[in-house]
């Protein structure tokens, strides 16, 4: 009874918080992993809204009929029982999930931290772009009415739609539990994926306002990374877990689970019987003319899948040269994500074969020297966009300073394959998930970290000339310490002190 009022207490708060903040139950204090004005910019990362005039407002239309057609269904009424934004409704949803009576601060309190910081931080993320844009909602533009159980109509019209701010609090929550638990990554991202697809089920969010709210997501999640506190929390959460659940001290969850399976948290793509369908071929067509402009040259450039090509994206991104040479650590980093991200998505294509857009249409692509090899493999996923996507999440951590422009980067790498006409835009769109997924499966692995230590310390001491001592530093082997007495990890190179000596630590790749 108790914990039946704490949570009916919760709910009221935050949608009593909502009607005095545009439905943006946001924190700027203690209860952000990341305070707002640090958080990525998706009004500058991200493309603005499609208008009702564009090629890409089809799709959002295809998809608002499709929610109309699950209005009716069990998946609508769970659409509209989850319409709640509220901390303890999403640690509900993942409870059954984690297979827990609750998740809460009574039983579970570091697991419930963890879920209640990462929402606030996800849900905070669509704040500037929502005030930016203040785009109609989808039953604003209709007029019509959302139906969700908790949604408020007035509310809600004061409120941007872009991006969707239950979509992006959910996504990052699921990321979040799934770098705490890989074993079950697949089955928290799924649920995660589908609490934003609920949005456009009960008319209150167009399809591309919940994409943005899955970037928006792991866009603010890849920042929190640069907190300690969130690694600190990440670590508590899976110790309670493995505690409730009687497993070893040693456990280790990340030892049996693979890169994510995208077949199993992903929808299937577009096929050609599909309102969607329609909507790629206008927006493959409405991208063809940029061909033969700068964009497009840049777009066939870039179309090179390789680390040189992530190093040049990248220091153009960060305002440093990066190189094998000069940066050591960071390509090493670059190199170790090219190798994950291509076995993420290359395991996906022959599960969910999609036709190449050239293939499909008969037509030449803007990478003639490509076609040959590349005709018979699957438009579903994007191995560019993947890559593109992870590469730029990792590196927000690695030079969060520059988060903006690298996120930007990242995006306008995988939007290139739909100028060049490599795949459709619904790929692209949903290959961004995939990527954030494979980010939160990496950060399981000490190794990875350690990389992203090294990576880190290099980009500072190049920046600033000076290494801080504060970032959480796994010791090597050898414990020997740079010049300026922090502790090396196995990628440290340059000149360290290691048994009282100097000795200069050269890099192999």
């Amino acid at each position: 009874m108790i914990k039946q009022f704490k949570w009916m207490l919760a709910a009221i708060l935050t949608l009593s918080g909502a009607m005095n903040a545009g439905a943006q139950p946001t924190d700027n204090g203690n209860n952000n992993y990341v305070v707002i004005e640090q958080l990525p910019d998706a009004g500058y990362f991200l493309p603005a809204p499609p208008d009702s005039s564009s090629a890409k407002f089809l799709d959002d239309i295809a998809q608002w009929q499709w929610g109309k057609t699950m209005a009716s269904t069990e998946r609508g009424a769970r659409a509209s029982r989850e319409s709640l934004l509220d901390a303890y409704a999403i640690a509900s949803v993942m409870a059954q999930v984690l297979q827990l009576d609750a998740i809460d601060d009574e039983q579970t309190p570091a697991i419930f931290r963890l879920v209640a910081k990462s929402f606030i931080t996800g849900v905070s993320s669509t704040k500037g772009p929502k005030s930016k844009y203040m785009r109609k909602r989808p039953f604003a533009q209709m007029n019509e009415t959302a139906w969700g159980e908790y949604d408020d109509t007035e509310t809600m019209l004061g409120d941007g739609s872009y991006p969707s701010g239950h979509t992006a609090s959910a996504w990052a929550t699921a990321l979040a539990l799934a770098e705490m638990w890989p074993a079950l990554q697949d089955t928290i991202l799924c649920r995660g994926f589908e609490y934003g697809e609920n949005r456009i089920i009960v008319n209150a969010h167009w399809q591309s306002d919940v994409t943005a709210g899955y970037l928006c997501g792991a866009a603010a999640i890849a920042r929190a990374h640069c907190e300690p506190e969130f690694e600190q929390d990440i670590r508590a959460a899976r110790a309670e877990y493995a505690r409730l659940k009687g497993l070893p001290e040693d456990y280790d969850p990340a030892a049996e689970a693979d890169v994510p399976h995208g077949e199993r948290f992903l929808n299937n793509p577009v096929d050609t019987a599909s309102a969607r369908y329609q909507a790629d071929l206008m927006l493959y067509w409405s991208n063809k003319p940029i061909r033969s402009t700068e964009r497009g040259d840049t777009a066939a450039v870039e179309a090179e899948y390789s680390v040189a090509m992530m190093q040049k994206v990248m220091s153009e991104a960060i305002g440093i040269t990066i190189s094998d040479l000069q940066t050591p650590a960071i390509t090493r980093l670059l190199s170790h994500v090219l190798d994950k991200a291509s076995e993420t998505a290359d395991r996906l294509k022959p599960i969910r074969f999609r036709k190449r857009p050239f293939v499909q249409l008969g037509e030449p692509s803007a990478v003639a020297g490509d076609e040959e090899k590349e005709r018979g493999k699957s438009s579903f996923p994007s191995g560019h966009t993947n890559l593109g996507w992870t590469e730029a999440l990792v590196m927000t951590e690695v030079a969060p300073e520059h988060q903006n422009e690298i996120l930007r980067r990242g995006y306008e790498y995988g939007h290139n394959r739909l100028i060049v006409g490599y795949h459709w835009y619904t790929d692209i769109e949903a290959t961004r998930q995939l990527a954030s997924a494979l980010v939160a499966r990496l950060h399981a692995d000490p190794a990875f970290l350690d990389m992203i230590a090294a990576a880190r310390a290099e980009y500072e001491g190049i920046t600033t000339g000076i290494v801080p001592v504060s970032r959480v530093i796994r010791p090597s082997s050898s414990q020997a310490y740079r010049l300026d007495g922090t502790l090396t990890t196995d990628y440290t190179h340059g000149i360290v002190i290691e048994n009282q000596h100097k000795i200069v630590r050269r890099y192999n790749k």
